[in-house]
């Protein structure tokens, strides 16, 4: 049975990498990106277009993936927003965007799809962080707390969902 994956931040980077990696295995790779234009090409990738700033396009487009496909088996949670600024001169709209997408956006995605692995008593999570998760770095403080989050995020939704067989 082929596996059903769902990658975030699927246009470039790791995701652009993952997915194209993936899909070129045969599985069926769904991917997201605010940046259509810029995704692998392969019949087994199909590009949906998602802002994980947006609270309930989560649920939608796990929802989608699910009335295609019946299941997720794999969900890779890689989007993230990053930039660099002085915590002095951060604006708060700075500061919300990337904990939104990079962190918030990981939460949601997460909590989506365990409400679909958990009853099927499988599924896989991977969460994308960063070194700058746990070392310092000059004008990466919002980066590096919303990695530090999704670390933390990582840790304990993995003791939640381990006894319903969810990795």
């Amino acid at each position: 049975m082929t596996k059903i994956i769902l990658i975030t931040g699927a246009s470039s980077g790791l995701g652009r990498a993952t997915a194209d990696y993936l899909a070129r295995k045969n599985y069926k790779v769904f991917g997201t990106s605010r940046n259509p234009e810029n995704y692998p090409k392969n019949d087994n990738f199909e590009l949906l277009p998602f802002d994980l700033n947006q609270p309930k396009s989560s649920k939608l487009l796990v929802k989608k993936v699910m009335q295609k496909y019946k299941r997720i088996d794999v969900l890779i949670n890689n989007a993230g927003l990053g930039g660099s600024k002085l915590l002095v001169d951060m604006e708060d709209d700075e500061w919300n965007r990337v904990i939104d997408v990079t962190l918030n956006g990981t939460m949601r995605m997460t909590r989506a799809a365990l409400k679909h692995m958990q009853p099927r008593g499988k599924g896989v999570i991977v969460n994308n962080a960063s070194v700058c998760g746990w070392r310092a770095q000059i004008e990466q403080c919002h980066y590096a707390a919303a990695k530090a989050g999704v670390m933390a995020l990582t840790r304990c939704s993995a003791l939640e969902a381990a006894d319903y067989g969810v990795r």
